[in-house]
């Protein structure tokens, strides 16, 4: 028996040939989000697709889009413990099923193919990026403790959209700590995002650089930080969420990423259950409620609370119901795995 064709993965070469999700596929999924009938109905974006490169009708459109599906689409791991097969994929179709049939989410590179994949199909200019997370954001205490100033390799996604001329940061994919807001591609850039944090991005070296001590100076990357209590002066304490390089990625590259981050030990998504979905109030975000391990927690502005203390697999799976909209499959819950199994 001759052995099976191998076909690897790449982006399609024609343009015409490139996943796009169709008018009827784009309705379902604003009903999904539960975005204002008003916004897609009567914009002229959604009958001529130039506006879509426009700041005037497509940031408005972009940021209504962004908060809609952060708080409507969770940013969750539960493919890598509720399931038999641990496998994660980043095709637009099984995409398309998994968030707004099933009504699930998923990580930053589900979140964010997905999300890139409704905006071109809309007419939006989007490029794909990498990004490397810091390990300020660690869930290990001694990783924090002992290596805050350093990044991981590159784990993360998220993407640039155009909009007259102007790139702006789009990351739908990155949970509580993400921007969940369109911002520009600025150097210096800075403003309060759930009050009273703010978030910024600076174009600068980070530590890890054989070249920062050589007259040639260190390469630098776009980074993006956060401030919990802002004061308003210099002694406002930021801490980096990840850096990022504009350098265009592709499908086999987020093959490669997400095969790492889902299968590798010392990846706390293998380790852990996690899931965040943001908290709208009127037009603006005001918080998340996450779930980590066995603990929900609700943070709205800079007030803390534990909602629920699960200690039993049939808890956890409630509160993911109940709290995040999560539905889970009787096959997924049997299929948890008994490191991450709760009581």
């Amino acid at each position: 028996m001759s052995p099976e064709p191998v076909r690897q993965t790449q982006l399609a070469l024609d343009d015409q040939d490139r996943p796009r999700y169709s008018t009827a596929q784009l309705h379902d999924y604003f009903k999904r989000i539960e975005l204002p009938q008003e916004l897609y109905v009567d914009s002229p974006l959604l009958s001529n697709a130039t506006y879509a490169e426009t700041k005037e009708h497509g940031l408005p459109f972009l940021e209504a889009l962004t908060r809609h599906h952060t708080c409507s689409v969770p940013f969750e791991n539960l493919e890598l413990h509720y399931s038999a097969h641990k496998t994660v994929s980043l095709d637009t179709a099984d995409l398309y099923t998994k968030f707004v049939h099933r009504r699930r989410g998923g990580r930053c590179m589900e979140n964010n193919t997905f999300f890139a994949t409704v905006l071109r199909s809309l007419g939006f200019d989007v490029r794909h990026c990498g990004g490397r997370v810091s390990r300020a954001m660690s869930p290990y205490p001694e990783v924090r403790r002992n290596q805050s100033a350093t990044y991981d390799g590159w784990n993360h996604m998220l993407n640039l959209v155009r909009l007259d001329g102007e790139w702006y940061v789009v990351d739908v994919g990155m949970g509580a700590m993400g921007p969940n807001i369109p911002y520009p591609l600025q150097d210096g850039f800075e403003t309060t995002r759930i009050a009273p944090r703010k978030i910024r991005i600076q174009c600068r070296p980070i530590a890890e650089s054989y070249a920062k001590n050589r007259t040639s100076g260190s390469p630098k990357m776009w980074c993006y930080d956060f401030c919990y209590e802002p004061a308003g002066n210099a002694d406002d304490k930021w801490v980096p969420v990840y850096c990022f390089t504009e350098t265009e990625f592709l499908p086999q590259d987020y093959e490669v990423m997400s095969w790492f981050t889902s299968t590798h030990p010392s990846s706390f998504f293998t380790r852990y259950v996690t899931c965040t979905k943001m908290i709208q109030s009127g037009e603006k975000i005001v918080g998340n409620n996450t779930m980590f391990k066995g603990t929900v927690r609700e943070t709205i502005g800079s007030n803390r609370r534990v909602l629920k203390e699960c200690t039993t697999e049939e808890e956890r799976v409630q509160s993911l119901a109940g709290i995040f909209d999560v539905t889970l499959l009787d096959e997924e819950i049997t299929g948890i795995s008994a490191d991450a199994r709760l009581g």
